[in-house]
């Protein structure tokens, strides 16, 4: 195939092929829907595949997810985090997860950290899929999504920047985060403005995750942390 070479190939303009990916989407589409026995008129199968196709011909490597539109609910998460699990990096590469206004629960960020934030348990498994930014904005999320989270941090999994602003965390949740920060060696941002952070969670904060964690940069801006908290974060 030499002759291609005399300026035949892509034009800088053409949208990448992504045929081949998005023939092994649909595959694992299939699978999961059944696995996870989703019925066809929820249509989240059309939902994820003009989405993830939009994604690679973009090359953007990132997802936002927005609203109560039905791919941003629990069930949505589900299933598109057990599809991403299967197809990343390989098929589709991806390093940043946004959650804007969405309805996740509980159950929908633990799918986020069982499918695309956990270490393989074995070498069948495929390697980590390399989802480095996790944002959960304004998800009305409460403390004991923090378990979760913290549990990928104890693992140390590769992510660089969690961001859980406009979510009631709370010192609880907070306390969770740290737990699993001490053994983390990744994480370099960690936002939390408008968590409902007080003082005793500000002390926490100075004591435990600036002392014992890599974190390099805290953004704790709208939260109640007062002159005690400041002094421990400041030390």
């Amino acid at each position: 195939g030499g002759k291609d070479a005399k300026g035949k190939g892509k034009a800088k303009d053409e949208p990448p092929d992504v045929s081949v990916q998005m023939k092994r989407v649909r595959q694992e589409m299939q699978k999961v829907v059944g696995e996870l026995g989703i019925p066809p008129e929820a249509e989240l199968d059309k939902l994820f595949i003009s989405k993830i196709n939009e994604t690679l011909l973009a090359q953007s490597q990132k997802f936002v997810f927005q609203g109560d539109r039905p791919d941003s609910t629990t069930l949505g998460v589900k299933v598109f985090t057990a599809l991403l699990k299967e197809l990343c990096p390989q098929f589709v590469p991806t390093k940043t997860l946004c959650f804007w206004r969405s309805q996740l629960g509980d159950e929908g960020v633990a799918a986020i950290c069982e499918h695309l934030l956990s270490k393989k348990k074995s070498e069948k498994e495929p390697p980590y899929g390399g989802v480095v930014n996790l944002e959960l904005f304004d998800c009305r999320l409460g403390p004991s999504v923090c378990r979760f989270l913290s549990q990928s941090l104890h693992n140390n999994v590769p992510l660089k920047t969690l961001l859980l602003d406009h979510n009631d965390i709370g010192d609880q949740g907070l306390t969770l985060l740290a737990e699993g920060l001490r053994h983390n060696k990744e994480l370099q941002l960690l936002s939390m403005q408008y968590c409902r952070i007080g003082p005793a969670g500000g002390v926490l904060i100075g004591d435990e995750i600036v002392r014992h964690s890599q974190v390099k940069r805290l953004r704790l801006r709208g939260n109640r942390i007062m002159a005690p908290g400041l002094s421990a974060i400041a030390r």
